[in-house]
């Protein structure tokens, strides 16, 4: 689910801290811009490990910030296809489930990924595991445990395409369709997935 992933960098250090060690001044930098971050291809930053090397602390012209080139790792939320995770189902709706796992939000379960059978039930609003003439109700803010399918990264929507998107459009990254820099597709048709309640005991 974690991974350690190095990464190198150009970090710009304003001048009020330069006072500081490099290892604090680069690491505060490395902080704001890289943490709970999504970076493309790669993972959800959730911390940085170690800083490997510091270079440089180049002054430019008409710039009091020094440069330095650092080598870092970062831990990395990236979990790997069929991995199994649990986490809390947040939301249902007819196109399947939205879980949360507390530090990232943008896990789906789309219906054709449910157990089989399972079918949408519009009074309450949940999705339903037809199991032995039982109906399974999948409950809001129950622990869920899915298998990963596969992890997307998004490039976010250019001014130009937000620019030209018209009130009926449900163009990625309006408030009708927030965007997501990293999404985790998830199933739980097979034994021992879905809510944790089902398999207990």
């Amino acid at each position: 689910m974690f991974i350690v992933s190095k990464i190198e960098d150009q970090i710009r250090v304003l001048p009020q801290d330069l006072t500081k060690t490099p290892v604090d001044a680069v690491t505060a930098v490395i902080e704001q811009r890289f943490l709970d971050k999504v970076i493309p291809n790669l993972g959800l930053v959730v911390t940085i490990y170690d800083v490997l090397s510091i270079e440089g602390g180049f002054v430019y012209p008409n710039d009091g910030a020094a440069f330095f080139k650092v080598q870092f790792r970062v831990v990395v939320f990236r979990p790997f296809v069929g991995e199994v995770i649990v986490g809390k189902l947040k939301s249902c709706s007819r196109e399947g489930l939205r879980v949360s796992l507390e530090f990232f939000e943008d896990v789906l379960i789309p219906e054709h990924a449910l157990q089989d059978p399972s079918f949408y039930d519009e009074a309450e609003r949940l999705w339903v595991w037809k199991f032995e003439g039982n109906d399974m109700y999948l409950d809001l803010s129950e622990p869920i445990r899915f298998r990963v399918q596969a992890v997307r990264f998004a490039s976010p929507p250019t001014p130009m395409q937000l620019q030209n998107a018209t009130g009926d459009d449900k163009l990625l990254g309006t408030a009708a369709k927030p965007f997501s820099p990293m999404t985790v597709l998830g199933d739980i048709n097979g034994d021992g997935l879905g809510l944790t309640s089902w398999w207990a005991g």
